[in-house]
């Protein structure tokens, strides 16, 4: 029950930081163009790209977060069936 429960807030995690990658770029680019249009007197197209190029580098940062977090779950599980063989456990030093 207790390594379910620990298993789906890692789950939950994952996801929400996730999301966190792929939103945070998009609206600092939003709030970049807004901004420059407002307060600089720049054009408005601007929105339109710098909230595109938010959008790719957070899709890229998202990639790059779930791809690195599938390796250390791997990593994890491989370290824990180790342990289990060996009978070790993780709380030795």
């Amino acid at each position: 029950m207790y390594k379910r429960f620990i298993s789906a807030m890692y789950a939950i995690n994952i996801v929400a930081q996730s999301i966190f990658s792929l939103l945070t770029p998009a609206a600092l680019m939003f709030a970049v163009s807004w901004l420059l249009v407002k307060k600089a007197g720049a054009a408005e197209w601007l929105y339109a790209v710098f909230i595109t190029i938010g959008i790719v580098v957070g899709l890229i940062s998202m990639v790059r977060f779930a791809i690195t977090a599938s390796e250390n779950l791997e990593r994890l599980e491989k370290q824990r069936e180790n342990n289990k063989k060996t009978g070790h456990t993780t709380n030795e030093k």
